[in-house]
């Protein structure tokens, strides 16, 4: 937990001190669980201490996107009100994750003793908010490409410079970055081939990970 960006600047000692008031809870999810559905546990909000997850968005004709991929550290739940009461948001174990889930209600209520910790820690989770703001913001930079080979180029293009290696992975399958570009996987395979035949992009498999490179911008 001394990693989580939550609790920066804040010492065991403290986060002890607020756990007895905050009375959290630890819990265990696995790959393709339901962590949290935002119509029934809008109450809370979850941190994840470890794994992958996924928050998802049903429209009300059914269809599935993805709206933003979760990661160690990452929160989600009450602080990030999400649009249209008429569909249907779920955050999704991606692999087996531990996550701690906090009320939302003893985060933002001072306490009696308004103690410093307390402060940092709602100091930290508008910075975390801030983040998830760019975050979005990225991704709607890439929906709006016009074309499917743009948005990968786009999708592609943030992840290069985030790894700043010639070679990186992306931190979900193809099936998924099919959902999360809003695209139909098989157009989305055949614009990847059609781009590796051309020279824009190669990938390669190592330790079971896919990895990327870009080779020309187009």
């Amino acid at each position: 937990m001394s990693s989580l960006s939550i609790f920066n600047g804040i010492t065991d000692e403290e986060k002890e001190h607020m756990f007895h008031c905050f009375s959290p809870a630890a819990k265990v999810f696995f790959d393709g669980e339901t962590i949290m559905n935002y119509a029934h546990q809008m109450d809370k909000i979850g941190i994840l201490l470890s794994g992958r997850a996924h928050l998802s968005c049903i429209d009300y004709e059914g269809r599935h996107s993805i709206l933003e991929q979760l990661e160690k550290n990452d929160i989600f739940g009450e602080v990030f009100t999400l649009p249209l009461e008429d569909f249907q948001y779920f955050v999704v174990a991606d692999t087996a994750c531990d996550v701690l889930f906090i009320d939302y209600s003893q985060i933002i209520k001072r306490c009696s003793n308004a103690c410093a910790e307390h402060s940092r820690l709602v100091n930290n989770l508008l910075q975390m908010t801030a983040s998830k703001a760019q975050s979005m913001a990225l991704h709607i930079n890439i929906l709006s490409r016009r074309t499917t080979r743009q948005k990968l180029m786009t999708y592609f293009e943030i992840n290069a410079l985030k790894a700043k290696e010639k070679y990186f992975t992306i931190p979900m399958s193809l099936s998924a970055l099919a959902d999360y570009i809003s695209v139909d996987r098989s157009s989305m395979m055949r614009e990847l081939r059609k781009m590796k035949e051309e020279g824009i992009i190669d990938d390669k498999i190592s330790d079971g990970k896919r990895y990327f490179t870009l080779i020309k911008n187009n």
